[in-house]
């Protein structure tokens, strides 16, 4: 099927009987959608729900099947959702940023709520008897002695009407499904292997495509000789700076592509200590961003000037974060396939309505004339974004006149995909006689601006990001730059601490205000037991706090040091984002981010020399293991009187700052830079 697609083809590839409206909404569902475009009830009263959202293992699927269900008083099993095909559902944004919660939610709730709204409406008109006589079922309208299904009602003209604001939810104290655990809805499929990702699709008539590689990071094609590639039966195909393969297989197109000669011009890549500097030297100025960005790039109160003059105490620290990988269980692949000038993709995407617009401006496209299937995703903690493999697999289809799959090796995953942007944070702060904080200078080069704010009570700060280029790929990855200035930010104030001979946890309460942040301190810190045991001799404790995207989080953390090697040996978190929707899948989130985040502050690292990266296989790029998990301990606050944020990507950003304090606590040594095991074996 091309990408043009009518609203009969719909409803016949999703199973429906019922007439689908399908429209393009804004960003994260912006007013003015008409409820067709939301959802669907067909004959049997199963209900289809639209949305841009996808699904990468981090719950979203299940946690919106949930929210239908609870609206629609249906039990989960009867809600079908479609994740992410621009040409069925509205566009939401991307999968990012953890906003499935608190933007995404609101969206499908209203929808949901609206359609059961109205199917009262319809059946107490149809009965002639009023709205507030009736209630809702099990898929049914009842009152009065009276039944009816929402298959009999859901044909009605005025599901294409908009989705009023203020439809009525249930209140989150009377929840019935959401708050309860629920197993993922695809779980069967996956335990079993019968869910398909990008590289398990294919098309009728399909070729299989590889790029040919340059041996450098940085390269430019100079020319090419493809007759060893052609007697294997492949097409060799250039496309502006870009050669690749098709041939009838996999294999062959991956023998095919190592025997095409190409000639390369190499340019020379900087050392890490160079780069870091150069992003010092080539800094911007900070600039706060446009009216609403998400994240701004400077934060600031008071005046420093005057915070440094009642200062009688300075302290200056700077870290150094070096780029690190994303290493998802599932490498990119991408089928492409042309009808005239109309091109379909399917590719495990985070940002299908972004891979689109790529897609398009690439190909010189009208957007409508592209169509974009994000297929079930095997993990991507922000790194696919981007349309890398989807431009690849739509060249090679484009000339070839065929559809292409292509899959990217794990090398490729490594070298032709984007890291987490190096960086480097100073920070200078000042303590008066009583040992608060009066000044806090904060800045950070090249790394990003989310987790920039310091949420502590500081009279006088200054946080500013400077943008500064690279010439390593650099992207989106969980929590984008808020694991860096975090981590910046805790060492710095488990630094202060020590400086004013206050206990690390009490010093940072005393500098805030925040009664959700100090409660779960409080709480993690009788879980773990603070200040009952005495560190030393190779053991040591340590803590952080943090406020990101709404939630508030604190995390405790024991650990061994021998040999210069870390055992993170226990983990206990306190984390409230609001009211939990599905609590077994965020317990699953934050057990995740915490074991995720070990690897980035102990060992994770991308090292390269002038011309490529070193480490380009799991043979040589190190991620956490079974072993390297500790014993881990989640407590969720679980408040339904406050609205959900989001979960997936906070519980990451104390990790790092949490085990530096630990390794003090330990060695009494001080690391500043990232990650913590290759400084320890200089010492």
């Amino acid at each position: 099927m091309g990408s043009a697609v009518t609203r009969r083809d719909a409803c016949r590839l999703l199973g429906g009987g019922a007439m689908l409206v399908v429209l393009e909404g804004g960003l994260e569902g912006a007013g003015g959608e008409s409820l067709a475009a939301r959802l669907s009830i067909d004959a049997a009263g199963a209900v289809t729900v639209f949305t841009g959202k996808v699904e990468m293992g981090q719950g979203a699927r299940t946690e919106l099947t949930m929210v239908a269900a609870e609206e629609l008083f249906v039990p989960p099993s009867r809600i079908h959702l479609v994740m992410g095909d621009t040409a069925l559902v509205p566009d939401d944004g991307g999968t990012f940023a953890s906003l499935t919660t608190p933007l995404t939610v609101p969206v499908i709730r209203r929808a949901a709520a609206a359609a059961r709204a109205l199917l009262i409406e319809l059946a107490a008109e149809k009965w002639s008897v009023p709205a507030a006589s009736l209630r809702t079922e099990d898929g049914r309208v009842l009152g009065d002695g009276r039944a009816i299904s929402y298959a009999e009602l859901a044909g009605a003209e005025r599901w294409k009407d908009p989705v009023p604001e203020n439809a009525g939810a249930v209140p989150p104290a009377d929840w019935r499904i959401c708050g309860q655990p629920l197993a993922a809805v695809q779980g069967p499929e996956i335990v079993t292997g019968r869910l398909r990702y990008s590289a398990d699709h294919s098309r009728p008539g399909m070729l299989h495509g590889r790029a040919v590689r340059a041996p450098f990071y940085l390269a430019k094609l100079d020319g090419f000789e493809g007759a060893a590639a052609e007697k294997l039966g492949a097409k060799v195909i250039r496309d502006g700076g870009f050669l690749g393969v098709v041939a009838a297989d996999a294999s062959t197109a991956e023998k095919a592509a190592r025997a095409v000669q190409a000639k390369w011009t190499g340019e020379d890549l900087p050392s890490l200590g160079e780069l870091y500097q150069r992003f010092k030297e080539n800094a911007k100025a900070p600039a706060p961003g446009p009216p609403g960005s998400r994240y701004p790039g400077v934060f600031e109160q008071g005046s420093l000037e005057r915070g440094f003059a009642q200062a009688v105490q300075r302290h200056e620290t700077r870290h150094l974060i070096p780029p690190i990988a994303h290493v998802p269980l599932e490498p990119r692949a991408a089928i492409a396939e042309w009808r005239g000038e109309e091109l379909t993709v399917w590719y495990g995407t985070q940002v299908p309505f972004g891979v689109r617009q790529e897609l398009a401006q690439a190909f010189k496209l009208p957007a409508e004339k592209v169509r974009v299937i994000s297929c079930q995703i095997g993990g991507a903690f922000g790194s696919k974004h981007r349309a890398e493999v989807a431009l690849e697999a739509a060249r090679l289809a484009r000339a070839a006149g065929k559809p292409v799959k292509v899959v990217w090796s794990r090398e490729d995953e490594f070298t032709q995909g984007y890291l987490r942007p190096a960086g480097v944070v100073e920070v200078r702060s000042g303590l008066d006689a009583s040992g608060r904080i009066v000044a806090w200078d904060f800045h950070n080069y090249a790394s990003g601006a989310a987790g920039l704010a310091v949420h502590y009570a500081i009279p006088n700060f200054y946080c500013g990001f400077h943008r500064a280029d690279s010439p390593l790929r650099s992207g989106s990855y969980r929590s984008l730059a808020a694991v860096a200035n975090t981590f910046a930010r805790e060492e710095h104030m488990d630094e202060l601490a020590s400086l004013a001979g206050r206990d690390p946890l009490e010093f940072r309460l005393a500098h805030s205000g925040d009664a959700r942040l100090r409660e779960v301190a409080a709480r993690a810190a009788e879980r773990f037991g603070w200040g009952r045991a005495k560190p030393g001799a190779g053991r040591g404790f340590g803590v952080a706090l943090n406020i990101e995207k709404g939630a508030r989080m604190a995390l405790f953390v024991a650990l061994a040091v021998q040999a210069g090697k870390v055992k993170v040996e226990r983990m206990v978190m306190v984390f409230d984002c609001g009211a939990v929707i599905n609590p077994d899948n965020l317990r699953n989130q934050i057990e995740g981010a915490l074991i995720m985040g070990i690897g980035g502050a102990l060992f994770e690292q991308v090292r390269f020399d002038r011309q490529r990266l070193l480490n380009a296989s799991l043979a040589r790029y190190r991620v956490p293991r079974f072993s390297d998990a500790p014993v881990i301990e989640t407590i969720l606050a679980g408040r339904r009187d406050v609205p959900s944020t989001g979960a997936g990507e906070p519980p990451i950003t104390p990790v790092a700052p949490a085990i530096a304090a630990a390794i003090f606590s330990a060695t009494g040594k001080r690391l500043r830079d990232l990650p913590f095991e290759s400084q320890l074996a200089a010492r």
